[in-house]
């Protein structure tokens, strides 16, 4: 019986086949699975802990102000005659600023010691007579009476007089003048504006949640648009809590200067914190897991250790530190983003 070429070369090859397949499966190598995140050795930078001080502000904002600050409204009207001073001008505690005409008052005092000269001459009649017994006694009486009336009067006169110069109040600052030789004055209306600035300081108003925090003569710091950072004080605190707004006032004192003017806005950074020792970190080292809590990884004995921390309040980048790490563990500050806990680490020279 003859077997068929064709189906026999076939199987021939088939057979081969699959024999060099065998083989080849034979040969292959297992491939090594992927490595352990805990077996790396990952390079990492530290930070150790050390104890610092540790100081926490709150911002209010605040205007400059001052007590000696007058717009000075004229005691008599009448029209502007004379102007002594220009705005700018340095001034002292009852220097002329200017004199509002006082011409009808004048020619009235000139009446008054004439009929004041006439009283006296009738006076001194009256007072011989009545000294010799002669005469009546309620003539003498009216005659001395006439005279006083008429000094009482000069006097008022001469204070009314007076009034026409418009005085600095205190030394300062001629500020502003409102009217010009020839204008009306009138008491309703301010002439000039004299500023002290001897004694500026700073009104702000500050929420009654930090009434705890505040303390006369407590450190504060000041920051205006265009100067360097100023360190003063509370000069008050006030004693009543604004029940619309829930504040309460307090005065901040400020350095004698001639660059500061009232009305000026001021930033007011209150120190509610101040420890001179603790434990603090820079926030940006401070993570928090899937339940919230804040950790670090802290290097020991070569492998990266995950520390849970009770953490503080935050002041200019750095987090205080109340429970969690001490004096000279080494917090991992560089590398830290692939650890996990319990990971092989080597310190970065």
């Amino acid at each position: 019986m003859k077997i068929p070429i064709q189906p026999l070369a076939i199987l021939l090859i088939a057979t081969l086949a699959m024999s060099c397949s065998d083989s080849k499966q034979g040969d292959q190598k297992p491939s090594p699975s992927a490595p352990d995140a805990v077996s790396q050795n990952l390079l990492v930078g530290t930070t150790e802990v050390s104890l610092t001080s540790f100081e926490h502000s709150f911002p209010v904002q605040g205007n400059i102000e001052t007590d000696r600050n007058a717009l000075i409204i004229p005691e008599f009207a009448g029209s502007v005659a004379s102007i002594f001073l220009q705005e700018g001008d340095k001034v002292r505690k009852g220097d002329a600023i200017l004199k509002i005409n006082d011409g009808v008052l004048i020619a009235n005092k000139a009446e008054l010691e004439n009929s004041l000269s006439l009283a006296k001459e009738m006076f001194e009649r009256q007072e011989r007579v009545w000294s010799q017994k002669i005469g009546k006694e309620v003539d003498y009486l009216q005659a001395k009476s006439t005279v006083e009336s008429i000094q009482r009067a000069l006097e008022t006169l001469a204070a009314t007089i007076e009034k026409t110069v418009v005085r600095a109040p205190f030394s300062g600052v001629l500020d502003r003048i409102f009217v010009k030789e020839g204008e009306l004055a009138s008491p309703p209306m301010p002439v000039v504006r004299v500023i002290d600035l001897s004694d500026l300081y700073i009104r702000a108003m500050v929420s009654d949640n930090y009434i705890s925090s505040l303390a006369q003569g407590g450190k504060v710091v000041v920051e205006i648009n265009g100067f360097q950072p100023i360190e003063t004080q509370l000069r008050r605190i006030g004693s009543f809590i604004n029940p619309a707004n829930r504040s309460i006032d307090i005065t901040v004192d400020l350095p004698q200067t001639e660059n500061l003017i009232p009305n000026m806005v001021a930033t007011v950074w209150i120190t509610d914190l101040q420890l001179d020792s603790a434990i603090t970190l820079q926030s940006s080292l401070v993570s928090q897991d899937a339940e919230g809590n804040d950790f670090v990884f802290v290097m020991s004995k070569g492998q990266a250790m995950k520390r849970e921390l009770k953490t503080g309040i935050i002041s200019e980048g750095k987090i205080l530190v109340s429970e969690g790490l001490q004096v000279g563990d080494l917090v991992i500050s560089r590398g830290g983003d692939r650890l996990v806990d319990g990971a092989q680490v080597t310190l970065i020279n």
